[in-house]
C-alpha cells in the first residue's frame, strides 16, 4: 500500500438525477470507503415526494422515446459505452473507493464489461420485432408488434453496480421504456456518476436516479402504479419484499436472485485448473457475486489433493487496500455484511464445519485495521450437512464435500432451494453432458467458472429468481406484443335482420 491513498474524490456534491436535472435532497447519508471505514462522500437522501417526481419524469418522457428510431437509440446507447470506456482508471478508482472491488478486478471486469453490454443491446435491438401469424381464412392478415411497456423501476445492488445498471438500462432503453434507477445506498456514487455521465447524451427523464434506504425509496418505487416492470438483483429476502409490494399494483418483475453454486469436481478431472477455477469463482469480487463457487464437491478420490492444492494457494492471497494496483483481494462492502459473514461461520462451525483456511479477520496495518476485511475462507464439511452447504453467504466463503458418484453428487448439488449456477470438471464430456441436464440451474458450466460473455441468458431457476438478463431474448422482458388482426375483404355472412 502506497503512504497517500489516492482514493475517489468526486467532481461536485451529488443529487438526484430526475427529468434530466440534478437536485438535491432535503437529507443525506454518508458513503464509507470500505478498506478504511471512513466516509468519502455524501449521498442524498430521497423522499417518497421525490420517487413521484422521478416516475412522472419517467412518464413523460416515455411518450417521445418510444417513438425514437431504432437508430436513435442504437446511437446513443454506443455513445453512452463509449462515454464509460472513455474514463476507466476513474471508474475502477470509484469503484474501488465505493464497495471494496480490488482496482485491478474492475479495471479489467467491471469498465469494459459495461461498455460491451451496452454495445450488445445497442445491436441487438434491431432484431426487437413481431410475427406474421397464419390462419386459416385467407381474407384476413394477422401480425404482432413488439411494443414498449413504459416505466421500468431498476433496483441494483452493490457488489457490481456498474455492470448490474448496464444489465437494467441496456434493454431497457433498446426497448423504447424509460427507467427511474434506485441503487443499493451502499453503492450509489457510481450510479450517480453514471446518471451524470448520461445526462449530456439521453434525453431528460429517459433515465432518472432516486437514492436512498429501501424501506423509504425503494417501498415507494416498487409499490408506484405508474411502474410499468420492475426489475431487481439482489437477495432473495427482498426480492420477496419487492413483489408482495409489486403485487399489489399488479406490476410484473424480473428477479435476479441468490445462488449456492455447486462446483462438482469428478475423478478424471484437471486438478490444476479446476482448483484454479475454484479459488477465482470464489474469491473473485471478494466473494460477494451470486454466481459464486461457494460449494466445492469433490470425488473422494481426488478430494484430498484437491483440498491441499487450494489450501496452500488460497494462504498466498494478497489481502490489501482495494486502490493497490497489487491487492488481490479487498474488503467486504460494510462491517455489517462483514459480521453477517462471520456469524455464518461460526454457525456451521457449531454444526460441525471446521475451518481449512481463513475464517477470521487478517492482521492488516493502519489505516486499514479499520477495513471490513475478512480473510478467503475454506470450510470442510464432508457431508454437507451444515448450513454452510445450503444458505448464500454472500462473502468470501466456500465449503468442501466429498462425494463418492455421479448420483450423489447430482442429488447433494440439487438439494438446496437456490438454482442459480452450477459446473463440472470432468475430461468424459458424455458424463459433463449428462450431468449438465440434470442441474437444476439457469447456468451451467463444463471445466470453467465465472465465464459470462455478453448475449447468454443469465438467470436462475427455484429461488434464485425468473427472467433472463444479458441477452437477446431479455428485449421481449421488457416489450409486449400487440396483435393486429386486419379484415382484407368487405363480404360479410348474413347474420342480423330478414333473411
Amino acid at each position: 500500500m502506497t503512504d497517500t491513498r489516492a482514493a475517489y474524490v468526486p467532481r461536485s456534491a451529488y443529487g438526484l438525477h430526475i427529468g434530466g436535472e440534478e437536485i438535491s435532497a432535503a437529507d443525506a447519508f454518508e458513503a464509507v470507503d470500505p478498506s478504511v471505514g471512513t466516509p468519502w462522500a455524501e449521498i442524498p437522501q430521497a423522499s417518497a415526494a421525490d420517487v413521484d417526481r422521478a416516475v412522472a419524469a419517467a412518464r413523460g418522457a416515455f411518450a417521445s422515446w418510444r417513438r425514437s428510431s431504432p437508430a436513435t437509440r442504437q446511437e446513443l446507447l454506443w455513445r453512452l459505452a463509449d462515454a464509460v470506456e472513455a474514463e476507466p482508471e476513474r471508474w475502477a478508482r470509484l469503484l474501488a473507493t465505493e464497495n471494496g472491488r480490488p482496482i485491478r478486478e474492475a479495471t479489467v471486469a467491471d469498465v469494459p464489461t459495461c461498455a460491451a453490454i451496452l454495445r450488445f443491446f445497442s445491436g441487438v435491438l434491431r432484431d426487437l420485432r413481431g410475427d406474421q401469424i397464419p390462419v386459416e381464412a385467407p381474407d384476413t392478415l394477422i401480425y404482432t408488434v413488439r411494443e414498449p411497456l413504459g416505466v421500468i423501476a431498476a433496483l441494483i445492488p452493490w457488489n457490481s453496480p456498474l455492470i448490474t445498471l448496464a444489465n437494467k438500462l441496456g434493454p431497457a432503453l433498446a426497448a423504447g421504456n424509460t427507467v427511474v434507477l434506485k441503487p443499493s445506498e451502499f453503492a450509489s456514487a457510481s450510479v450517480l456518476e453514471f446518471a451524470r455521465l448520461a445526462q449530456g447524451i439521453l434525453p431528460p427523464g429517459v433515465v432518472n436516479v432516486v437514492t436512498g434506504f429501501g424501506p423509504e425509496v425503494g417501498a415507494a418505487l416498487v409499490a408506484h402504479p405508474d411502474v410499468q416492470k420492475v426489475t431487481f438483483t439482489g437477495g432473495t429476502p427482498t426480492a420477496r419484499k419487492i413483489m408482495a409490494a409489486a403485487g399489489e399494483a399488479l406490476t410484473p418483475a424480473i428477479m435476479e436472485l441468490g445462488g449456492k453454486g455447486a462446483m462438482i469436481v469428478c475423478a478424471d478431472a484437471d486438478l490444476d485448473a479446476a482448483v484454479a477455477d475454484a479459488l477465482t469463482g470464489i474469491y473473485m469480487a471478494n466473494g460477494e457475486v451470486c454466481v459464486a463457487a461457494s460449494r466445492l464437491l469433490v470425488h473422494a478420490d481426488v478430494h484430498d489433493e484437491f483440498a491441499q492444492r487450494f489450501t496452500a494457494l488460497a494462504r498466498t492471497i494478497k489481502i490489501g487496500d482495494a486502490l493497490d494496483p497489487a491487492t488481490q483481494f479487498g474488503p467486504l462492502v460494510t462491517a455489517q455484511q462483514r459480521d453477517r459473514v462471520a456469524a455464518a461461520i461460526a454457525r456451521a462451525r457449531g454444526e460441525g464445519a471446521e475451518v481449512v483456511v481463513g475464517g477470521s479477520a487478517p492482521e492488516l496495518p493502519a489505516p486499514l485495521d479499520n477495513g471490513f476485511f475478512l480473510s478467503p475462507t475454506l470450510l470442510a464439511d464432508p457431508a454437507g450437512g451444515t448450513s454452510a452447504s445450503q444458505e448464500e453467504f454472500f462473502g468470501p466463503v466456500t465449503v468442501l464435500e466429498k462425494f463418492t458418484d455421479d448420483a450423489d453428487a447430482l442429488q447433494r448439488a440439487n438439494a438446496t432451494r437456490y438454482g442459480l449456477a452450477a459446473g463440472v470438471w470432468t475430461r468424459d464430456l458424455a458424463r459433463a453432458h449428462r450431468m449438465a441436464r440434470e442441474l437444476e440451474a439457469g447456468i451451467v458450466w463444463v471445466n470453467k467458472w465465472f465465464d459470462l460473455p455478453v448475449g447468454v441468458p443469465m438467470g436462475g431457476v427455484k429461488d434464485s429468481g425468473f427472467g433472463r438478463e444479458l441477452s437477446a431474448e431479455t428485449l421481449h422482458e421488457y416489450s409486449a406484443p400487440k396483435v393486429v388482426n386486419v379484415d382484407l375483404s368487405v363480404a360479410r355472412p348474413r347474420l342480423w335482420g330478414e333473411g
